[in-house]
């Protein structure tokens, strides 16, 4: 099929889309048993577990990669393994293809993770795609991370209320919140740091239901679920290779299951991944009824 008749075709069926899907990726937020090295299962995080109770759940596997391995693997829908390795295609060339317009939201520290390697290291934006960067003024202790993450929480619902020719179809936007204060290596601070969080949530779930949207939450790695090596009595403050989570909040969705099995008193660690990062870009063109295009070898958990 032609990129005109895919274009034809999938203008056609914009209407059915729901409007805007957004990725949000909370990095540093894995999936681990309960234990005393776990700050994500220490903390009360009520908002979460609504999520999992209410709507469609499941574990990705993170990989073994660096950040930028990561991001590429879920920019690409391709499991990648070498940072060098450039994918034929990306989800955000695929969704500029027909028409829809897309917004990639982050901080200083993530920008060129969410840009440049979610792209498939394309270093022009495509076509109907917008940039916004939100400064943490990298390496000045003065501006504190709650601040920015307040910020980019900010400009996140402005863009999912944006309506008109202002409205986005695909919003991406990722939160290094708890990366950067795991690397304080104070665990009643992550603890603090995942409730804050959490309390983000539910605004952000509501601006995306009012709109008549698509939320979904994962991450590229894990980092506060294991903040402590218990074996050599370490604090381990790197990236994990946990699982992270996954889950798609949508009016269509909720009370509903996409042919995953539920966790058991919601428990995330108990299930075993239903897929990779790769599965992110497929399932989000599923959602937005959009056709996979060839060489995107992830396949949609829907």
């Amino acid at each position: 099929m032609s990129e005109s008749n895919l274009a034809e075709i999938n203008m056609a069926d914009k209407t059915d889309r729901p409007r805007p899907v957004v990725l949000l990726l909370i990095d540093g937020w894995g999936v681990a048993p309960v234990s005393e090295a776990n700050a994500v299962m220490a903390a009360k995080i009520p908002n979460f577990f609504n999520l999992i109770k209410e709507y469609p759940v499941a574990l990705l596997d993170a990989g073994k990669g660096n950040l930028n391995v990561r991001y590429l693997s879920i920019g690409s829908g391709d499991l990648i393994i070498e940072e060098h390795y450039q994918p034929i295609t990306s989800l955000s060339e695929t969704i500029s293809r027909v028409n829809c317009r897309q917004l990639k939201i982050a901080e200083t520290e993530r920008f060129a993770a969410l840009t440049h390697f979610f792209n498939s290291q394309k270093a022009e934006k495509f076509i109907g795609e917008d940039w916004r960067i939100i400064s943490s003024d990298a390496g000045n202790r003065s501006v504190k991370p709650f601040i920015v993450l307040k910020r980019t929480i900010k400009e996140i619902i402005s863009a999912i209320k944006a309506g008109g020719a202002d409205k986005y179809d695909f919003i991406a936007a990722a939160l290094p919140y708890l990366d950067l204060i795991a690397a304080s290596g104070d665990f009643f601070g992550v603890k603090k740091a995942v409730q804050d969080i959490d309390k983000m949530l539910r605004p952000i779930l509501d601006a995306v239901l009012e709109a008549g949207g698509v939320l979904v939450i994962s991450a590229a790695c894990g980092n506060v679920e294991k903040m402590r090596d218990i074996n050599m009595d370490t604090m381990d403050l790197t990236m994990t290779n946990n699982p992270v989570p996954l889950i798609i909040a949508g009016d269509k969705y909720k009370g509903r299951t996409i042919g995953l099995a539920d966790p058991l008193n919601s428990d995330l660690s108990l299930l075993a991944p239903a897929g990779t990062l790769a599965d992110l870009a497929p399932t989000i063109l599923k959602i937005m009824n959009i056709e996979k295009p060839q060489g995107m070898t992830g396949k949609s958990l829907i």
